[in-house]
């Protein structure tokens, strides 16, 4: 809440920094780790346990706003958030609804349930899309910022939230 925030803020101020955050905006759905090697997508995965996740890697293939080829020839592991819009939730509601089949309980289970499917062309008729937000080792690529993590990886041709503000 805003007064936590403020606190924090306080706190940071009084070891001496002077501090820039990056606002954005948080998507709920399923978080993913895409590895690229010399630029081209070689695999998907879920967070899992935090160490060993789902091989996703063909149903995240479908998703269209993941590129499978990178503008640059780079070794790079990205994490990001996989989602199904309300649109498309309330779209695939109706015809489950017309089907007599049971409706989807909200777009975040939609999504997970959709990228986890057995055969891709399900996962790719959901629609799904997918934000690139975190850059796990920035200081690989010279990057000191959250900011500059987020130019970097869209100039790559990863899909980054625009809605975004350094304040």
């Amino acid at each position: 809440n805003e007064s936590e925030i403020l606190a924090f803020d306080n706190r940071i101020k009084k070891e001496g920094i002077i501090p820039e955050y990056v606002c954005e905006l948080k998507i709920d759905g399923l978080s993913v780790s895409l590895q690229y090697q010399k630029g081209i997508l070689i695999s998907a995965a879920t967070r899992g346990d935090g160490t060993i996740g789902e091989d996703i890697t063909n149903n995240v293939k479908t998703i269209k706003t993941v590129p499978l080829t990178l503008n640059k020839e780079i070794d790079i592991e990205v994490r990001g958030e996989i989602y199904m819009s309300k649109e498309v939730f309330n779209k695939i509601n109706e015809n489950r609804k017309q089907e007599g089949k049971e409706l989807l309980q909200n777009p975040r289970n939609a999504a997970a349930g959709s990228i986890r499917q057995l055969d891709s062309k399900v996962a790719a008729s959901r629609k799904l899309e997918c934000w690139i937000y975190h850059l796990p080792n920035p200081e690989d690529y010279g990057i000191k910022t959250h900011m500059e993590a987020l130019e970097f990886m869209k100039d790559l041709g990863l899909r980054v939230n625009p809605n975004n503000k350094l304040v």
